[in-house]
């Protein structure tokens, strides 16, 4: 027994010679004030093992002092995109080092499909509540259609909502056959118009290095055009409501998560559009007399 004790005990003594107190940055977009980041900084300071947190709105960064043998960076990732944000580790500094790896990276590409099986499309999907954002209770429906097709392999949009990639399942379809694509934009009075020469390269350029976004996670540029909606909100009567930036920040929080609900919930095939009243009046009263 004292043999087993003194293991545990050696045991014990090593995890703690190889944690090491360490500083991450992350550059976090989507803030749209200083309420953004304050929310950030509330979050990420209840992570266990999470020291300490600063946060500057201006510059986009959030710097986090913590004990990697409790918590993670892409823990820290996560914590910040259940409130809307994305994350994207800069850099990592430690007062002590340590042998074993830090992990995969936050975020790994696929492999792009070949070009040939790629068409483009410009399409009008913006969103009208924030500039440079895609519409994605718009997008979802169109892309649900395209992606039942039997010829498609996957349909996705690019963050500005003004480019749709159709991927093909047979390369010739690329070239021959793309009715799909027009009686799914005409069937909502829309047209998608696709694009050749460089306008096509450029497109398959970004559809090779940004993000773009299927069905499944188009809801994320929902989530991004609630929040907008959320900060206008309460940014245009805080002058009168005058609250503390981090109450401010929590009635942002929730009127974004209750926007963003209504506008990422499916009603078959159409996205949902249900009246707000009840549930904003409900929230309001949490925070204000």
């Amino acid at each position: 027994m004292k043999r087993i004790g003194l293991a545990f005990a050696t045991l014990s003594m090593a995890a703690t010679l190889w944690a090491a107190t360490k500083t991450a940055a992350f550059e976090v977009s989507d803030w749209t004030c200083g309420s953004c980041a304050a929310a950030t900084r509330i979050a990420l300071r209840k992570l266990d093992g999470v020291q300490d947190v600063k946060t500057d709105s201006e510059k986009k960064e959030a710097l986090v002092t913590y004990d990697d043998s409790k918590v993670t960076t892409e823990g820290m990732v996560h914590a910040i995109a259940k409130l809307g944000y994305k994350a994207v580790l800069k850099n990592v500094t430690a007062s002590s080092p340590r042998s074993r790896n830090s992990g995969p990276p936050i975020a790994a590409k696929d492999a792009s499909p070949s070009s040939e099986r790629v068409s483009f499309f410009e399409v009008p999907l913006e969103c009208g509540a924030a500039e440079g954002l895609g519409c994605g209770s718009a997008s979802k429906p169109i892309l649900k259609t395209l992606e039942r097709d039997a010829r498609i392999a996957e349909a996705k949009i690019n963050y500005p909502g003004t480019v749709l990639a159709v991927v093909w399942k047979d390369p010739l379809q690329a070239r021959t056959n793309i009715s799909a694509v027009d009686a799914a934009f005409k069937k909502r009075d829309l047209e998608a118009t696709p694009l050749r020469g460089s306008a096509r390269d450029k497109a398959l350029e970004a559809f090779e290095s940004q993000q773009w976004y299927g069905a499944k996670d188009v809801d994320r540029l929902s989530e991004r055009e609630a929040r907008v909606i959320a900060a206008r909100i309460v940014n245009r009567a805080n002058g009168r409501l005058d609250l503390p930036p981090e109450r401010s920040a929590a009635l942002k929080h929730d009127l974004s998560v209750a926007v963003a609900r209504r506008l990422t919930k499916d009603n078959d095939e159409e996205c949902a559009t249900d009246p707000l009243d009840v549930e904003l009046t409900k929230i309001a009263k949490k925070y204000l007399n």
